[in-house]
C-alpha cells in the first residue's frame, strides 16, 4: 500500500510540475460559454472514455453516450504473484476448482442534462454479459461433481445497477475548473444468478459467487472530484473517486467491499478533430463482507472455488490508461465524438486467489447538444 500510494503521488508531482512551467492559455470549456466567448469543440474536452463524470455542461446542454467495455482476466494471482490452478488445489484447506479466466462485456447508455450553469445531471444504465471458464482438480473429483468432465463455464447476463449522479461545478478560473459528484447506484442488477455447477453426484442448478453477479445488491454512493485544466493544444485533469457501500448486507446476506480510485490524465490535440491520451490509476477495493447465501462452499478437496470466500476478495491495482478521441468539428456529423481506451495493469496486489485483470478495453460514442 505504501509503494504504490508513493508511485501515485510521484506521478501526479510531475504532472503537476509541468503543468506549472507550461503558457497559460484560456481557452472556454464547453460547461462555460458566454455571448462574448464562444466554445470551440476540441478533441481533449474529454477524459480518456473510461473515466466517468469528468466534465460539466452549460445550462440547457445535455448529452447522450454510449460505451462498450471487454474486460480480459487470465491465470491467478496470490498477492504480487501468478500462481497455478496446482497452488490454488493445494492451498490451506484446499479447493476443488480454480477459475483460469473471465470476459466481461458491458454496454453502457448515458444521459447528461445541465439545468443550471454549475449543475450537470447525469445518469448511466449498462447491460452485463460475464463467462467464467474454471478446472477441476482431479479426475476423480470431476467424476464425483461433474459427470467426468474436468473443465466447466459459468456464464451470467443482464442488466446491471442504474447509477444516478449530479456534477457540481465549484471553481473556474481562466483556463483551471473543477466539479464535484455525488451520485447513488441503485440496486437493479441481479444477484441471484444461477448455472449448472459441479456437485456431489453430478452438477445441478447452483447460486453463483458474487464475482458473477450483475449487481451489488446495495444501494452505493458515488462522490467524486475532478479538476481540468487547458492549454493551447493540450489539457491534463486529475479525479478521486469511490463507491461506499450504504448498508451492512444485502438480500443475499453479503456486501461488496467499498471502492476508491486516484487517477491523473493528459492530452493533446494533434489535429482540430484528433487527440491523444494517457494516464495513470490507482484503484483499491476493500474484501467482501459476510456469507454468500446458497453459494456451495464444500468439495471432494476440501473447499469449493475461491470465489465463494471473503478472503479471496478486494486488492489494489495500478493501471495505465492509453487512449485516443476522434471529434467531428463540422459538416453533417458535427459535434460527434468517438473515443478508444485501453487500460494495462502495471501492478496488482489482491488478496487471497484470485484471477488477475490482463486488459480493460472501452470504446465509446457521445453527441452534445
Amino acid at each position: 500500500m505504501k509503494t504504490s500510494t508513493q508511485f501515485i503521488t510521484l506521478a501526479l508531482t510531475l504532472t503537476a510540475a509541468t503543468t506549472a512551467h507550461a503558457a497559460p492559455a484560456a481557452p472556454i470549456f464547453s460547461c462555460c460559454s458566454t455571448e462574448e466567448h464562444q466554445h470551440i469543440a476540441r478533441p481533449d474536452d474529454h477524459a480518456p472514455i473510461s473515466v466517468m463524470g469528468d466534465h460539466t455542461h452549460s445550462k440547457g446542454g445535455w448529452m447522450l453516450s454510449y460505451r462498450y467495455m471487454n474486460m480480459q482476466m487470465d491465470g491467478m494471482r496470490n498477492g504480487t504473484e501468478r500462481v497455478s490452478s496446482s497452488d490454488v488445489f493445494a492451498a490451506d484447506g484446499g479447493y476443488t476448482v480454480s477459475p483460469e479466466w473471465m470476459t466481461m462485456d458491458m454496454h453502457m447508455l448515458g444521459a447528461m442534462y445541465a439545468p443550471t450553469e454549475k449543475l450537470t445531471l447525469m445518469l448511466m444504465a449498462n447491460y452485463i454479459e460475464t463467462e467464467m471458464e474454471h478446472s477441476i482438480v482431479s479426475q476423480m473429483a470431476a467424476t464425483m461433481i461433474n459427470g467426468g468432465e474436468t473443465k466447466f463455464t459459468t456464464q451470467s447476463s443482464g442488466l446491471g445497477d442504474l447509477k444516478l449522479s449530479a456534477l457540481y461545478r465549484f471553481y473556474l478560473q481562466d483556463n483551471q475548473k473543477a466539479h464535484f459528484g455525488l451520485g447513488l447506484s441503485l440496486p437493479t442488477g441481479s444477484i441471484d444468478e444461477k448455472d449448472t455447477l459441479p456437485a456431489m453426484g453430478g452438477a445441478v442448478s447452483q447460486q453463483m459467487p458474487a464475482s458473477m453477479q450483475l449487481g451489488s445488491g446495495t444501494f452505493d454512493l458515488l462522490p467524486s472530484l475532478t479538476y481540468v485544466q487547458q492549454f493551447t493544444n493540450w489539457s491534463w485533469g486529475a479525479q478521486a473517486n469511490g463507491t461506499i457501500r450504504l448498508q451492512d448486507d444485502n438480500s443475499n446476506d453479503y456486501r461488496l467491499g467499498h471502492k476508491f480510485e486516484l487517477l491523473s490524465w493528459a492530452g493533446y490535440n494533434l489535429t482540430d478533430w484528433l487527440g491523444l491520451n494517457g494516464g495513470l490509476s490507482y484503484g483499491y477495493t476493500g474484501k467482501l463482507k459476510g456469507d454468500q447465501k446458497d453459494v456451495n462452499l464444500m468439495g471432494p478437496n476440501g473447499r469449493s472455488v475461491p470465489t465463494a470466500f471473503n478472503e479471496n476478495s478486494g486488492g489494489e491495482r495500478i493501471d495505465v490508461l492509453l487512449g485516443i478521441n476522434l471529434l467531428k468539428p463540422s459538416g453533417r456529423f458535427a459535434g460527434h465524438r468517438l473515443s478508444l481506451d485501453l487500460r494495462l495493469p502495471l501492478w496488482q496486489d489482491l488478496n487471497g486467489y484470485q484471477l488477475e485483470t490482463d486488459s480493460t478495453l472501452t470504446l465509446g460514442w457521445s453527441k452534445a447538444f
